[in-house]
């Protein structure tokens, strides 16, 4: 679909609903629409000076949009994401798809295959040290693999400086929070790379001296459907941010380093190939470049690059982490 032709309305004015008004406007979308149900200006950031904002869903969709960003809270993506199928909009939904299996049913009555298209934003398979790590499973050159290791820690006041992290969804278990639900987007590629877990086991819960309602801090353990074994420890402490994977296989040894934009293939020690990111590589290209991949393919007979299955699929592993961690049985799956 042309982007100056597309009418998208981004429900929730966050610091990821502003990027995402920006960035479809950047895009080239004229027609943009916002829905912010607290009666507050809207923010500076916006780029954007036509934006039709709403205080009501219902009243946002008799505008006819065609696509809806579902930016809002944890604990609303859900309904939100319902009623804007029902409206027979095109749908790019922020991670996790909800927080809970309740009504996962329901939205699936709401998907028709020849109707509108649905996109969870995990925009990290954009990465292109991640698509790089792919190709080269694709090609066989790491041969089978044993194990992967990930690691991931940031700091969560530092997220917003400007507001109160008590009060950001990512430290309210009311409103879906929680390291595991937050940073779901380690979960999503370690799926993507190697396959579903058969079971989960995890440890953790609220560890840290932070003011937060959910758990800040996880240890996760799976074995995925093709027998290789996967740890992965997160967080909400750690400054400055952490965020790696180690590959252990048959052929090869495989580090991706987020922060040091660097990717590295070697076997023996030694470097066979290297993807470096440069300088002024931001972070936001990945966000464009998942919106611009999504709209380009409205209408169109590729599925989009996360599934709205993807999403439940990714959505079920976390919450039976969060089972096990809350239980300390292993979950099945």
């Amino acid at each position: 679909m042309s982007t100056s032709a597309l009418k998208a309305l981004v429900v929730g004015l966050g610091s990821i609903g502003v990027r995402h008004l920006n960035n479809l406007h950047a895009l080239g979308v004229r027609e943009l629409g916002a829905v912010r149900t607290r009666n507050l200006p809207p923010p500076a950031q916006i780029v954007p000076k036509n934006v039709a904002l709403f205080q009501n869903l219902d009243q946002a969709l008799k505008q006819n949009f065609d696509l809806v960003v579902v930016a809002n809270p944890t604990s609303l993506h859900l309904k939100t994401l319902t009623r804007a199928l029902r409206a027979g909009c095109h749908v790019y939904v922020e991670k996790p798809v909800a927080h809970e299996k309740r009504h996962l049913s329901e939205l699936m009555r709401c998907v028709d295959p020849r109707g509108p298209r649905v996109l969870v934003g995990c925009q990290l398979r954009m990465h292109p040290g991640l698509r790089k790590i792919e190709e080269w499973i694709q090609q066989g050159r790491l041969g089978k693999i044993y194990s992967v290791q990930v690691d991931l820690g940031e700091y969560l006041p530092d997220w917003h400086p400007w507001e109160d992290y008590r009060q950001s969804y990512a430290a309210r278990a009311d409103q879906g929070g929680g390291v595991i639900l937050t940073l779901i987007h380690e979960l999503d590629y370690l799926h993507w790379l190697f396959g579903k877990p058969r079971s989960v086991f995890a440890i953790g819960g609220h560890r840290t001296s932070l003011e937060v309602t959910a758990e800040d801090t996880a240890l996760i353990s799976f074995e995925t459907e093709q027998g290789i074994c996967v740890q992965l420890r997160m967080d909400y402490w750690r400054k400055p941010p952490v965020r790696h994977m180690n590959i252990v296989a048959e052929k090869a040894v495989v580090d991706w380093d987020y922060p040091s934009r660097l990717t590295t293939l070697k076997q023996n020690g030694y470097l066979l190939e290297e993807v470096t990111l440069a300088p002024s590589w931001d972070r936001n290209e990945l966000f464009l470049g998942m919106m611009k991949e999504f709209i380009e393919g409205i209408p169109g007979a590729s599925a989009p690059r996360v599934t709205l299955q993807e999403g439940i699929n990714v959505l079920n592993t976390a919450l039976a982490a969060r089972k096990s961690l809350q239980t300390g049985r292993q979950i099945k799956l």
